[in-house]
């Protein structure tokens, strides 16, 4: 549990150092990737976290 509560915490900040200077510059097809493909990265880094439990 702690694996994926410390997994967000870094996705989180990843986004908040990422996400403002995507805003800022108007860059919103780039911000509308990267938020996909760091949604897809986070779920299967959680399901690797959980698969390693079982």
């Amino acid at each position: 549990m702690l694996k994926i509560i410390f997994m967000t915490l870094i996705f989180g900040i990843i986004f908040a150092g990422e996400i403002p200077q995507l805003v800022r510059k108007r860059e919103m097809k780039e911000l509308v990737v990267f938020s996909l493909l760091a949604l897809i990265g986070l779920a299967l880094s959680i399901l690797m976290v959980i698969r390693s439990f079982i």
